[in-house]
């Protein structure tokens, strides 16, 4: 996930190492803040979970609502139950993603926004950059902005909600540094729900199904094809090597015709696009290396997915990654030119025991710190210490 360039202009006509859980209502009163584990318990079995509401501008099948799915689905009822969601850009609304959820999905603007506010416990956030003109008059009991990527469009949003704002979420270090400035904040890597990432079909199966033949290599790509996302640079690269080299691109968004045209001139019979809403396991093993190469990220999704899967990443140094992928150990860190792209895929070509134990330690870091349940644990920890220490206060 990361700053969606794209959706700027709707947006704006609307009104915008370790896993580890750090947080300052734990400190030591010197303004240092402590670290604890998802072990860690919250103070007692509260009397009834906390009532949140989410509040974001879009609901379509990118970052964000998968985060926010997994959430959903692993939070523990008995401390924090997220009741209803409200997405506030009525032309970035996915049915078929609003269908998947298990509580209301309202799509309003300001009243919508305050009635949520005023029958929650908790207002879990993402934008606009209205929620603080919106809400200054109704202001939520707690409120809790998470900030999905490193940017200055993030930086922008959190701005105009930080008059309602009583903590950060940072789904990175490196977004915490870059644009939690000046606020409480706690980071929480994302985590991976792994039925999203389950397989139907075998590799074989599905390579033959786009048209790859078994000794190809494929360089792949999942996500949202926006600018910032950089999709054109894996395309490019596979056009600069050899025509055993094919491009898969699964996802979907604004830029689809011109990367499909592109991939048309630049590496004709050579790559496949896909859409895929769930088992998304099928593309992911069918790929020799998986390409995260945006020039902007919070935290990256598809890179902790293509891990689970077992594939090696080609990254850029954007996001999570410095936090997460040792280059050469666990994935192969790159300037995200399509020559740097290129380079890294002959590299895992030519040395295939060594790209497998690339897969394998991804999987493993995978495997310890990125499950979905494991983030849910620390949103009920978190939010259960901001909840006392606001109403005790």
């Amino acid at each position: 996930m990361g700053d969606p360039i794209w959706f700027q202009q709707r947006a704006e006509a609307v009104a915008t190492s370790d896993v580890y859980l750090q947080h300052s209502v734990r400190g030591n009163g010197r303004g240092r803040a402590a670290i604890a584990s998802p072990a860690d318990e919250p103070a007692g079995i509260p009397s009834r979970p906390l009532r949140v509401a989410h509040v974001g501008q879009s609901m379509v099948r990118a970052g964000v609502e998968q985060w926010l799915k997994a959430l959903v689905r692993f939070l523990d009822p008995r401390w924090a139950k997220v009741e209803k969601c409200v997405a506030v850009c009525s032309d970035l609304v996915d049915p078929a993603v609003v269908n998947e959820l298990p509580m209301p999905v309202v799509i309003g603007q300001a009243e919508a926004v305050r009635q949520a506010a005023g029958e929650c416990d908790v207002l879990l956030c993402w934008g606009p950059a209205e929620l603080g003109e919106w809400l200054r008059d109704c202001r939520p009991k707690l409120s809790v902005f998470v900030a999905h990527g490193e940017g200055m469009w993030t930086r922008r949003i959190l701005d105009g909600c930080a008059p309602v704002i009583d903590h950060v979420v940072a789904v990175s270090e490196r977004v915490r540094k870059r644009v939690c400035g000046g606020l409480p904040t706690t980071v929480i890597p994302n985590g991976v729900d792994t039925t999203h990432i389950a397989q139907t079909r075998s590799r074989d199966e599905v390579r033959r199904s786009l048209g790859f033949a078994s000794d190809d290599f494929v360089l792949g790509y999942v996500g949202r094809y926006s600018a910032e996302k950089r999709a054109h640079a894996v395309l490019e690269a596979a056009a600069l090597l050899p025509e055993t080299y094919k491009a898969l691109l699964v996802g979907w968004g604004p830029l689809e015709e011109d990367l499909r045209r592109l991939a048309a001139t630049w590496l004709p019979g050579r790559y496949a696009f896909a859409a895929a809403g769930a088992y998304l396991g099928d593309y992911y093993h069918a790929m020799d290396a998986l390409c995260v190469v945006s020039e902007t990220e919070g935290f990256s999704l598809a890179a902790l997915e293509g891990m689970f899967c077992g594939v090696p990443l080609i990254v850029t140094p954007v996001g999570s990654v410095p936090e997460i992928i040792q280059d050469r150990v666990n994935g192969l860190v790159v300037a995200g030119t399509a020559g740097s792209i290129g380079d890294a895929a002959e590299m895992l070509r030519r040395h295939p025991a060594w790209a497998a134990g690339l897969a394998a330690e991804g999987r493993a870091y995978a495997q310890q710190h990125g499950h979905a349940r494991a983030m849910a644990r620390r949103y009920e920890i978190l939010l259960d210490a901001l909840w006392r220490e606001k109403t005790s206060s």
